[in-house]
């Protein structure tokens, strides 16, 4: 991202052809890294994206074409198996998670801007992790968030790190012999508000997709 070096990108289709999956080959710039997730342009006949521009003027850019542009698959229906479902998708935009930035907000404040596992208070590291995973803003609710650091957001998403109903931290046996070992057994930091407790069902799925 920082050397400007254009990235291919494959993207599946759900157009078949002789019942063989499609694909369709793209070059894009990553502009930059927001909760998790790069933003990505993707070229068309115009070339990459002026990438001295800010993000929210390439936004507003983009939005123009958005009509033109709306969707990566032939037939644009929702498909909640799709990478890039309830997303706003377009050849000539970047990828946004939608609410995303609200989410985040409004998950850091209930936990203080405080990690809920290591209670780390970088808040350029704090992301908001989603339980059951993001399928469009209807997933943004606080019940389907903890704020967590983003090395431990990225073990959660792997199931590498799962907390069980009682709230109590569990860790891979894989990480035994390493820093991640001191937060097994520990307690969530909870919310103050016992209404934005984390969803004790969207727990337990995750908790199921584990394999320890």
């Amino acid at each position: 991202m920082n050397l400007e070096i254009p990235i291919g990108i494959v993207i599946e289709q759900k157009k078949k052809i002789n019942n063989r999956k499609t694909y369709k080959f793209f070059i894009g710039m990553v502009l930059g890294w927001e909760d998790g997730f790069f933003l990505i342009q993707i070229a068309n006949k115009d070339g990459l994206v002026n990438t001295t521009k800010s993000l929210k003027q390439l936004e507003k850019s983009f939005e123009k074409t958005d009509a033109d542009n709306n969707n990566f698959n032939d037939d644009g229906k929702f498909d909640v198996h799709n990478i890039i479902d309830a997303r706003k998708k377009q050849e000539r935009a970047i990828v946004i998670r939608q609410g995303q930035s609200d989410f985040r907000k409004k998950v850091l404040d209930e936990y203080d801007h405080k990690c809920a596992i290591s209670e780390n208070d970088v808040e350029e590291v704090l992301e908001a992790a989603h339980i059951f995973p993001y399928k469009g803003k209807e997933t943004n609710t606080i019940n389907n968030g903890i704020l967590l650091s983003s090395d431990l957001h990225l073990l959660f998403d792997k199931k590498m790190i799962r907390i069980n109903q009682d709230y109590i931290v569990e860790v891979s046996p894989r990480l035994v012999n390493t820093v991640y070992k001191k937060y097994d057994g520990l307690k969530l930091k909870l919310p103050r508000n016992v209404q934005s407790y984390p969803d004790k069902t969207a727990l337990m799925n995750h908790y199921d997709c584990c394999e320890f």
